[in-house]
């Protein structure tokens, strides 16, 4: 390539670059520093657009309110998951209770098949 072509190239590429960034920096749809001072977002109508902030629908829990509530749950927690071996009462009584259904099933067993004499 000659010396003219090059120069030709350089003034061509150099006015596309400064129409591209000239474009870029026109705003006229608003004026500068226009919501100062900055009291968040703002819409001004233009991409991108930005909505206030959403708001809770319900109060947030205070630190003692969830204490509370973890408190409850652990000891709901803890209670479900205990053994027979916590209160040795309540067991003998689940453990009666569940032999004399058995007992009554076999009853009901045998008066079906006629095994067991009616008074």
């Amino acid at each position: 390539m000659n010396l003219p072509v090059k120069n030709i190239m350089r003034l061509a590429i150099g006015a596309v670059l400064i129409a591209g960034l000239g474009g870029c920096a026109n705003n006229s749809a608003q004026p500068v520093m226009a919501n100062s001072p900055l009291t968040g977002p703002v819409n001004t109508g233009t991409y991108p657009h930005f909505t206030p902030d959403p708001k809770g629908e319900t109060t947030q829990f205070t630190p003692e309110e969830k204490q509370a509530l973890i408190d409850r749950t652990t000891a709901a927690k803890t209670a479900a998951q205990s053994g027979p071996s916590a209160d040795p009462a309540a067991a003998a009584k689940k453990q009666a209770d569940l032999q004399k259904l058995i007992k009554e099933q076999q009853d009901d067993l045998k008066a079906i098949e006629g095994k067991m004499q009616t008074p």
